[in-house]
């Protein structure tokens, strides 16, 4: 980004009357416009200019991007940007909802369980943070027989609520909707199906893979990753909040 420049007029003194007098002008008036001209600099120097020569050092060469933390169990957290800085208070965000839970059909047969979806992704690139933020995160989902329970939801705000990003949980699947496979966007949407009756899928996302099924006990795989939906007995796995920061190098 380009840096802006300082435009303010600092002709204070000049402007003034040749005889300036009370009740316009009293004695704490006149002094604050002896001041007013340095105000107006130092505000440019540390509300603009300062910030400015940062962020441009973000978008160069200067600075590198990196992991600051990870919040990847389910449980309420509190991130501090005095603990973690950033080049320029600047930050990237990545929420993740838990994962879907997936059903049996109360007779064990592995064969009609279900997939829960995945948890939902949300990025948010560039974010100005400063001060503490409350962080909750989503628990997977776990399965149930006929009908699972769905991920929780992951969200990120500030106290003052000017900053809030929620990613929601994965759906949880039935016996009669089984919304499993690649359910990219968490919720609850249906629109991800496994598409069979046969040997389900628990959701996936770019950052988690869902449960699978298999003919055999011994080839069930459970869920892995933030986010993945579960299926049959299988819990979806948690979601997660990645900070990344910039710093110089």
């Amino acid at each position: 980004m380009a840096i802006r420049k300082f435009t303010e007029n600092v002709n204070v003194i000049s402007a003034l009357p040749d005889v300036p007098s009370a009740p316009e002008y009293n004695a704490s008036i006149l002094k604050a416009k002896f001041d007013e001209a340095a105000q107006k600099i130092k505000a440019y120097l540390n509300d603009t200019l300062v910030p400015d020569i940062e962020n441009t050092a973000i978008a160069g060469v200067a600075a590198v991007k990196k992991l600051l933390i990870k919040y990847d169990g389910s449980g309420t957290y509190l991130f501090k940007t005095a603990e973690h800085p950033s080049v320029g208070g600047v930050y990237d965000v990545v929420l993740i909802g838990g994962g879907g839970g997936g059903s049996t059909d109360g007779l064990s047969t592995a064969s009609l369980y279900t997939g829960g979806g995945s948890g939902a992704v949300v990025k948010v690139v560039g974010a100005s943070l400063d001060g503490q933020y409350t962080i909750s995160v989503g628990a997977g989902g776990v399965g149930g027989t006929n009908t699972g329970v769905a991920g929780g939801s992951t969200f990120m705000m500030s106290s003052d609520y000017s900053f809030f990003q929620n990613a929601p949980g994965g759906g949880a699947s039935t016996q009669s909707k089984r919304i499993g496979y690649s359910g990219g966007k968490g919720g609850t949407d249906s629109t991800y199906g496994d598409g069979t009756y046969f040997y389900g899928a628990g959701g996936d996302n770019e950052y988690g893979r869902g449960a699978r099924g298999a003919a055999l006990n011994d080839d069930m795989q459970a869920a892995s990753g933030y986010g993945a939906g579960g299926w049959g007995s299988f819990s979806g796995t948690a979601g997660a909040v990645l900070i990344y920061g910039y710093e110089r190098v």
